[in-house]
């Protein structure tokens, strides 16, 4: 090994659930953070940040993996303005960074499906990671022999409007609100709804999309952290909004719009955030069929 070689790696954020695809779907953003990861013949002090540390873990868990010396010293550097603990995918990016950029250290053996057991392994499920390494809108579901994922090209014409709340939600916390137990018509509603989104979205039946990104299994619960979150909703939808739902655990809401409605959308959710007293952001994304990529090495 060179005494020091860095990679840049650039992820897209994600947006997760989707509505009722609970831990099952999820959609890369046009919207990418940029890591520097640079592994030293030298001993450095590991990273400080958590966004960098979850790089690094990463990255020192593909080397043990494949069974290589890890490096005597490993660096990150986090570029984005990505908001961490708001529901899109920071963490996910950040593992997923680790290992794309560890495996071009190592000698770029492994392909993105290869990453994909570890990658699991290391974020719990692959909701957000899958679109964040391959990109577009992903189903993934698990079973005895891992994991199977399937794309589907985002269409052009919908935006997400998200409007990102100051303050976090962070996952573990927020799953702890989650039911233990469904009853039947509940799985029934969550299950036709998640049917329903993907028809949608595939055939361009978006007037179906207020009725496909309901749910009964998360958001109910997750609400509890989040009062204003229902009247968000509406007032996403009184502005022209296909449907609403809350991006993975939150705190950010997501919108489907029309190319031409985003601004008006996040504005109309913006108002009502003042209103209830929310310091919040807000931005139009499109929904991206780009994944991780390695934008330089040296």
């Amino acid at each position: 090994m060179s005494p020091s070689t860095t990679v840049t790696v650039e992820v897209p954020a994600t947006s997760a659930n989707l509505g009722p695809g609970f831990d099952s779907l999820g959609v890369a953003l046009d919207w990418t953070g940029r890591y520097l990861v640079t592994a030293s013949d030298d001993s450095v002090p590991p990273p400080s940040g958590p966004i960098e540390q979850m790089t690094a873990s990463a990255a020192l868990a593909l080397y043990q993996h494949a069974g290589i010396e890890t490096p005597a010293g490993l660096q990150v550097e986090y570029q984005a303005d990505i908001p961490v603990g708001r529901g899109l995918g920071v963490s996910a990016s950040a593992r997923a960074a680790g290992l794309i950029a560890a495996n071009a250290l190592i000698g770029g053996d492994h392909s993105l499906e290869d990453l994909v057991p570890l990658a699991i392994r290391l974020e719990g499920h692959g909701d957000n990671i899958i679109p964040a390494m391959f990109g577009g809108l992903r189903v993934v579901v698990e079973d005895d022999d891992g994991v199977k994922h399937v794309a589907i090209d985002p269409p052009d014409d919908l935006r997400l409007a998200l409007l990102i709340p100051q303050f976090s939600m962070p996952t573990e916390e927020s799953r702890k609100r989650l039911p233990e137990r469904l009853t039947r018509n509940q799985a029934v509603h969550n299950v036709g709804r998640a049917a329903m989104l993907i028809a949608a979205l595939t055939q361009g039946r978006y007037e179906l999309l207020g009725t496909a990104t309901e749910d009964v299994m998360h958001q109910p619960a997750r609400s509890t952290l989040f009062p204003a979150m229902y009247p968000l909703f509406q007032a996403a939808r009184d502005a022209g909004a296909h449907g609403v739902y809350l991006s993975g655990g939150g705190s950010t809401i997501a919108a489907f719009a029309g190319a031409a409605d985003g601004d008006e959308v996040a504005g109309a959710m913006r108002e009502v955030a003042a209103a209830h007293g929310l310091e919040v952001e807000t931005r139009v994304c499109r929904m991206s069929t780009g994944g991780a990529s390695i934008v330089e090495s040296e």
